[in-house]
């Protein structure tokens, strides 16, 4: 028996408050690794917070740039002389009105804006053939088979991103090696860009 606090207390409760008190411990360095832990979690959430302000914001911004591109591009003395030349060019095809995508993919891309026109119809007839996947391009997908796309805007929207992504600033046929593999692809595309 040993004497706590004028209490008599037999080993048993020693030992009992001796465990109880080693839980607690246990329980506190638990607790405030928890606490280390939500601390680290809520300082992450305010990064991702404030990352997400400024994804936000950039979507803003290129959403206010391609407004100012389409009020841009709709006049004759700028990019609208390229859109009705584009259109005139896919008339009676299945791309047919779709010059101002062809024109805007281009401009935010910084290709020649005939140049994507030009190679769909070379590889595609201009969305004749390869229709059901929005395949205007002759693009091989990258596991293997042909790529395809939901719409025609995202198949035209890709490739301009693609081009720039593979050849930069492309203002012909003749900087993209590789692209195709027949000797004679780059004249034929050539060719159909001299008629838009």
């Amino acid at each position: 028996m040993a004497v706590f606090l004028g209490m008599q207390l037999s080993n048993v409760q020693i030992k009992e408050a001796k465990v109880n008190a080693s839980n607690r411990n246990r329980e506190i360095k638990l607790l405030r690794a928890q606490n280390r832990t939500l601390s680290s979690q809520i300082r992450h959430l305010k990064d991702t917070s404030r990352t997400l302000g400024q994804i936000k914001k950039k979507v803003y911004q290129i959403n206010k740039r391609r407004s100012a591109l389409v009020k841009w591009a709709a006049l004759p003395e700028r990019g609208g002389d390229w859109i009705n030349r584009i259109d005139r060019y896919l008339v009676a095809t299945p791309l047919a009105g779709h010059g101002r995508t062809f024109y805007l993919s281009a401009v935010d891309a910084g290709i020649e804006p005939r140049l994507m026109p030009a190679i769909a119809m070379i590889e595609s007839g201009a969305g004749r053939a390869n229709a059901n996947s929005n395949n205007f391009f002759g693009r091989r997908a990258v596991r293997g088979g042909w790529a395809s796309w939901s719409t025609k805007e995202a198949a035209i929207n890709n490739q301009g991103q693609y081009i720039a992504k593979m050849w930069g600033h492309a203002t012909n046929p003749y900087q993209m090696k590789g692209y195709a593999t027949s000797p004679v692809w780059k004249g034929k595309v050539a060719s159909q860009m001299a008629r838009i």
